[in-house]
């Protein structure tokens, strides 16, 4: 089966931006365009890029799912003032050094985001909170490189919204094109020198589709699906039937 694709966007400054819109379900439908994007982080933003983001994509929420010293030391300010900016922190799980793996921190993708829903679960369904009220669109969510912790927040809503686990982890893979100018900010910004994460092994970078199936096969089993998993975390039913009116249409667009 032929995946169908989210799509590029060309915002001066980010490297790995793209509108979910596009993206297919099972039963046929498509994702809304201009209601969700995922990104790397808008500090990277140029002064072209800001507008670009404004003309492009016109976000009225933003969400910030870095940890509260990565927004301390690598923050962002909209002179825009009708764009909302929220921080749900999310921890990342991996080890990024053998001492730390020693200590009982992740030594693969795989259990760094199962632990992201069981660990940073909140942060995950805070966000999924706001995409399901269309008042907030469009929205734009990202972290550091727009991989991990979006990248669970992106597949938690991709599973909602009914796209199969080989797009989403299709869609996790357009990521690995995108991240040579991600990795060199990542090892030359003080703030990952000083937590290590500059120093970090390849692994911790990569993004193979093979990671992002294993990851929803294991969380299937365990939960049931996306949905469940949303809802024993408190996603409401309600907020469930809005994510899905809100950003699912037609081929024709309706």
């Amino acid at each position: 089966m032929t995946t169908s694709k989210a799509t590029p966007l060309e915002i001066d400054g980010l490297a790995n931006a793209r509108d979910l819109g596009g993206l297919r379900t099972g039963d046929g439908r498509i994702v809304r365009r201009g209601a969700a994007v995922r990104c790397d982080n808008l500090l990277s933003l140029t002064a072209k890029g800001h507008q670009d983001l404004i003309e492009i994509v016109g976000p009225r929420t933003v969400i910030d799912l870095r940890m509260e010293l990565e927004v301390e030391r690598g923050g962002y300010t909209f002179t825009d003032e009708t764009i909302t900016v929220l921080n749900y922190p999310m921890l990342p799980l991996s080890g990024v050094n053998q001492e730390q793996i020693d200590a009982g921190a992740c030594d693969n993708l795989i259990d760094d985001y199962m632990g992201q829903i069981e660990v940073n679960g909140d942060a995950v369904v805070k966000a999924l909170r706001v995409i399901a009220e269309p008042e907030q669109h469009p929205v734009v969510y990202h972290c550091t490189a727009g991989k991990d912790r979006t990248g669970i927040v992106t597949a938690m809503l991709l599973g909602i919204l009914g796209v199969d686990d080989a797009t989403i982890a299709a869609d996790y893979h357009e990521t690995t094109a995108n991240m040579v100018p991600i990795i060199a900010r990542m090892r030359s910004a003080q703030v990952y020198k000083d937590n290590g994460l500059a120093y970090a092994p390849d692994w911790i970078f990569e993004s193979e589709p093979e990671t992002m199936l294993a990851f929803l096969t294991r969380m299937t089993q365990r939960y049931g699906s996306a949905e469940a998993w949303a809802l024993g975390r408190g996603l409401s039913p309600a907020e469930i039937v809005s994510i899905r009116a809100d950003l699912l249409v037609d081929e024709s667009g309706d």
